[in-house]
């Protein structure tokens, strides 16, 4: 078994949060800050107790280290880890009020991993974790508020595999999904 501590240890207690229990069931909060968001909170189910849901749009982005022209100061709102099934998931999450063009929601998601990146590399060398997130499975959700008055009761179950920014999966909020609804093993 993982022990996500180690990251707990890592990042600053104001961007990190843990798994909240509801009728038995371990969940992830998700929800936008802004306050004209209009975006309900998520709750992601059946994710395991030692969770760690980390909230990088929460920390301030350094402004005199890297230029803004590609896209590498962006970054996604969410990065959940967690454990499903013996798997190390690392669930890269943007949630989206307006509707937003497939490269800017990319750039976020490659922001991110460049974040993670760099944290897998601070564990390797003032932690000695040897390519501790190295190990972990990627998958991108995108939750968005959809415009459509009718919607369906449950959401399809994505026919593909969410395993890079480019192929993230588009799930529409207000749903509660459970986490094997999201990724694809």
């Amino acid at each position: 078994m993982f022990d996500l501590s180690v990251m707990r240890e890592l990042l600053v207690d104001e961007i990190v949060s843990s798994a909240g229990a509801e009728h038995g069931r371990c969940f992830a909060l998700l929800k936008e800050d802004a306050p004209d968001s209009k975006l309900k909170p998520v709750k992601i189910f059946d994710v395991s107790p030692n969770s760690v849901l980390i909230k990088l749009d929460k920390s301030e982005q350094p402004k005199t280290l890297l230029q803004e022209g590609r896209g590498q100061r962006q970054r996604c709102d969410y990065v959940l880890l967690t454990i499903y099934q013996d798997r190390p998931l690392m669930l890269f999450v943007e949630m989206k009020s307006r509707t937003a063009k497939k490269p800017e929601i990319q750039r976020q998601f490659k922001g991110a991993e460049c974040i993670m990146d760099y944290c897998n590399s601070v564990l390797k060398r003032f932690h000695d974790q040897e390519d501790f997130l190295g190990q972990f499975q990627k998958r991108f959700i995108v939750f968005y508020k959809s415009g459509l008055t009718k919607q369906r009761t449950r959401p399809v179950l994505h026919p593909h595999k969410n395993d890079t920014p480019e192929r993230a999966y588009k799930y529409p909020n207000p749903y509660n999904p459970p986490l094997k609804s999201l990724i694809s093993l």
